[in-house]
């Protein structure tokens, strides 16, 4: 089983990673930093913001859950 700090740093390094490419392609569309810079945090934490609602809505959701 995985500790909560290797968990949180697999978390943080990967919306690093996904946020980096976010930003590289927004740069090659728009050519400028400024724009990418923007792109790239808005997308952070839109995607952040969906998947805590997407994780709570799943939270209510039975199917699959065996009782124990």
């Amino acid at each position: 089983m995985e500790t909560h700090r290797r968990s949180l740093a697999k978390a943080a390094t990967y919306r690093l990673f996904a946020t980096s490419l976010v930003f590289l392609i927004a740069f090659l569309y728009t050519g400028s930093f400024g724009n990418a810079a923007k792109i790239g945090v808005s997308a952070a934490v839109a995607k952040t913001a969906l998947y805590y609602l997407w994780e709570r809505l799943w939270s209510r959701i039975t199917w699959g859950v065996e009782a124990r």
